[in-house]
């Protein structure tokens, strides 16, 4: 089933990956209006593409035209996917056999947590401990730990040994300061025996049984791996500790930053190199591999946007707006004909800014000749392009409603390579679940796998 849909989405994909590869800050200069998006979209008047998807979603009606054949089709792979994939409230009846938990972590006033960190920590805390004890793991390891949010609620909470991985040390160092303002607020001890953590790059000859003895100077045999939001190939190299060390009963893993992963048969575009000999590069599943299937960078940074979040955005991404703008004047008022793909404006300010505010701010980033340009010029851009604003909108709707297939094609192949590996692995049981509220935490999938000996 899961091999059936990943070819089928893929060869409904195709078609569509020179658009989902383009550039957002090349739409002005390099005419993707009319380069990518079909005339039966083009010739729609102020059409809101999230707002057609959810109607023919909840609709059963014949489509009356092109446009909604179109979304009638991403929506029949949208639901495919529903039917081998896992709700939170489904999962947790199904699988674990009781219904969702409450909020995980003691009723304290202050997590040092963002409102994003906390709910994800509030919802995979419990999930993880739950899973630790189906697959009578007796620790975890917290793969990419960073400032140890979520292994050191699993501590706390459950009374859990938690080892946190993280390789960079100054990450490491922050987290040991949150602990002890932790601590300090609820007036506990800042030493907590049962999280620690290690800087350390995991390889495929780490022993986890041996570091484990050097950081808690305890011996642990069996272990569950878990990662919040590991980014890139991260995820991939712990799911093949998981599959080839028999010390590892389980995973529980939310994936990050696809497009930091890299591609057996895409080059990257910065080193122009495919890495068919990388175990962690995409696709890992045998038959992806055998069908030489690619995505590109672009389509894999697409796959971290959230439908949900981006439809409730209001802002009409006036933030990608100014952005395509700008490129227009570094190549004409600048002459900047090469290297554009090198520029990183990223957000110059956090408050909103007018789209002059934001020229001036990207100059002095970019160390431009202030002279070349005055607030009438830009004026005058801004009255030239703005017309084609909305268009820039009904684009990148375009682009999300895929943004999950893409997504879905990353993490199903991950599921296959699990379902795959009957060797190693040969009655594991893997799910693809929905933890999280896709508008506060858009990363929302999480990987589960428990190997079903250990039950």
């Amino acid at each position: 089933m899961t091999e059936e849909l990943l070819i089928g989405m893929h060869n409904f994909l195709q078609p569509y990956l020179p658009l989902l590869n383009s550039h957002n800050v090349d739409y002005l200069i390099r005419d993707h209006w009319h380069t990518y998006v079909p005339e039966w979209i083009r010739q729609e008047e102020r059409i809101n593409l999230y707002d057609l998807f959810e109607q023919r979603y909840q609709e059963c009606s014949p489509a009356r035209s092109l446009l909604e054949e179109f979304i009638d089709d991403i929506i029949v792979w949208r639901k495919k996917i529903e039917q081998i994939t896992y709700t939170r409230e489904k999962f947790q009846e199904e699988i674990l056999l009781e219904k969702a938990s409450p909020k995980s972590y003691k009723c304290i006033s202050r997590t040092f947590m963002s409102e994003k960190k906390e709910h994800e920590v509030d919802i995979l805390a419990p999930v993880i401990n739950q899973i630790a004890n189906i697959a009578n793991a007796e620790s975890i390891i917290d793969y990419g730990s960073g400032r140890g949010y979520l292994g050191v609620q699993i501590s706390q909470d459950y009374k859990r040994n938690v080892l946190g991985i993280e390789s960079c040390e100054a990450t490491v160092h922050s987290g040991e300061r949150r602990i002890e303002l932790l601590s300090k607020y609820q007036k506990e001890s800042t030493n907590d025996p049962q999280y620690k953590t290690t800087s350390t790059i995991v390889t495929s000859e780490t022993n986890f049984e041996n570091l484990f003895y050097q950081t808690f100077h305890s011996h642990s045999s069996s272990f569950l791996l878990c990662g919040l939001h590991a980014c890139g190939s991260l995820s991939c190299s712990l799911i093949y500790h998981y599959v080839e060390k028999s010390t590892v009963h389980a995973i529980v893993n939310v994936a990050c930053c696809y497009h930091l992963l890299e591609e057996k048969f895409s080059p990257n575009p910065f080193t122009n190199r495919c890495n068919e000999n990388d175990p962690c590069s995409f696709p890992l599943s045998r038959r992806l591999i055998a069908e030489r299937i690619k995505l590109g960078r672009n389509a894999r940074m697409l796959a971290v946007q959230s439908f949900e979040r981006n439809k409730a955005d209001q802002t009409l991404n006036a933030g990608l707006w100014y952005r395509a703008l700008m490129q227009v004047i570094l190549v004409e008022i600048y002459d900047l004909k090469s290297g554009l793909d090198d520029i990183k404006l990223g957000k110059l300010n956090r408050r909103p800014l007018t789209f002059e505010e934001y020229v001036w701010k990207a100059v002095d980033k970019l160390k431009l000749d202030k002279t070349k340009i005055t607030a009438n010029i830009i004026d005058d851009y801004w009255r030239r392009y703005e017309t084609q604003h909305l268009q820039l909108h009904t684009f990148i709707q375009l682009k999300v409603l895929f943004s999950s297939l893409i997504e879905m094609m990353i993490l199903l192949d991950r599921l296959l390579f699990l379902q795959e590996s009957v060797i190693n692995i040969p009655s594991a049981s893997s799910y693809l679940v929905a933890l999280f509220d896709p508008i506060k935490s858009p990363r929302r999938w999480c990987l589960i796998s428990i190997k079903s000996q250990n039950l």
